[in-house]
């Protein structure tokens, strides 16, 4: 009850589909194209953090992007319900029974491409290739703890309770860990990124914040979830304070099969701080070796 009365006064819908279509794509590159690769952001997360992988589409690749309520010129009239997400995608996917797909997601989408893939139907590839990815439950009390702990750090470092000032620097905490914040070695890097970081931090609107992350605290991997022949890789960075390297290892054994790419001192922004990550997200799809 309590949850519900929090959705209504922020004004988030407490539905799981909006009346526009989340999907981006072009029909005609995907008609000529043989492997339809499919970008699902993380909570708060515009699409436009996928846009070192355009040049996939130099290799063959049509790219569909999935939106979240609130950005990308997507209404804020329904929230993000992993399940919902996973049905709208697999949807789409086999309107193209002929076409082999790969699902790419960061951090909320990594759950969500495996909820797809056992949805998609066909004798085809489906491959998934997940960044940073959440895990059950959205981390459950270690992450809601350490972020509490990185809020207060924040709160500390500016000298501000002014939720954007907080923001900022609770953001470049994700970048390499904030252990990272009072290390001179770092100083140059943080400064450099932090800088370039201001095109791609989402203004904090607490009615889209929830509409991004209310049907995650419920998420667990479903009995039965056959994932037996869809190869599946995690990359994620060995610093990250949203889901912690051990809390990413305990979940890839309970999706059996899965390999996980660790980055040295990276965080849970890859796509910012290692954008090559795509390089080795798409040679994991191919079958090659991942440097």
């Amino acid at each position: 009850m309590a949850a519900i009365w929090l959705l209504a006064s922020c004004g988030v819908p407490l539905h799981p589909v909006g009346a526009q279509n989340p999907l981006l794509y072009d029909p005609a590159k995907v008609a000529r194209a043989d492997t339809i690769v499919i970008f699902i952001p993380g909570a708060l997360s515009s699409v436009d953090i996928f846009e070192a992988a355009e040049v996939w589409e130099d290799h063959g690749y049509a790219r569909a992007v999935y939106r979240y309520p609130g950005l990308d010129d997507l209404d804020n009239d329904h929230f993000v319900s992993p399940a919902q997400v996973a049905e709208n995608i697999a949807a789409f996917a086999n309107r193209y029974p002929d076409k082999d797909i790969a699902l790419i997601g960061y951090s909320t989408g990594g759950p969500i491409a495996l909820l797809t893939a056992p949805q998609i139907t066909g004798d085809r590839s489906v491959k998934i290739a997940a960044m940073s990815t959440a895990v059950e439950y959205g981390g459950g009390l270690p992450t809601v703890w350490r972020g509490l702990v990185d809020i207060v750090r924040a709160m500390a470092a500016t000298g501000s309770v002014d939720r954007q000032v907080v923001w900022k620097r609770f953001w470049s905490g994700l970048l390499y860990g904030p252990d990272a914040l009072d290390d001179p070695a770092f100083a140059d890097r943080l400064e450099r990124d932090i800088k370039e970081g201001e095109k791609i931090i989402v203004r904090l609107d607490p009615a889209v914040a929830l509409a991004h992350t209310i049907g995650l605290p419920n998420f667990a991997v479903p009995d039965g979830l056959d994932l037996a022949d869809v190869p599946v890789a995690f990359f994620v960075g060995l610093n990250d304070r949203v889901f912690s390297t051990a809390q990413t290892r305990r979940f890839s054994r309970k999706v059996d099969g899965v390999t996980v790419y660790g980055y040295p001192e990276q965080g849970h922004l890859l796509f910012f701080t290692r954008p090559e990550v795509f390089d080795d997200m798409r040679a994991f799809l191919e079958d090659r070796p991942v440097r």
